[in-house]
């Protein structure tokens, strides 16, 4: 699978995983269990909720920020199914 350059105006993958993107997910689930990428996102949500004097005092932010929250917890699940889906060509890996 590979994206037109229009399709990201800047991106953090590789060029490697830009052409295979299982290589990124299945990086991500090695580095990250389940619990522990669910623990730093809710750390991350309820520290910045806590927080005073930010954007997030406004109603409208907060339930961006939830819909984010719950939306990126999808991803999480939808990513770790993925990589238990489809093997990664090991070959394709350059060591960081």
């Amino acid at each position: 699978m590979q994206t037109s350059p229009s399709f990201f105006h800047y991106t953090h993958l590789s060029e490697q995983e830009s052409v295979d993107p299982m290589l990124a997910i299945s990086r991500f689930c090695e580095l990250f269990p389940p619990a522990a990428a669910r623990q730093t996102l809710w750390l991350w949500l309820s520290e910045t909720l806590a927080a005073e004097d930010t954007q997030y005092e406004d109603a409208q932010h907060r339930a961006d920020l939830l819909l984010l929250y719950n939306e990126l917890l999808k991803l999480l699940d939808a990513n770790y199914l993925l990589s238990l889906e489809k093997p990664v060509n090991k070959a394709l890996i350059i060591p960081l």
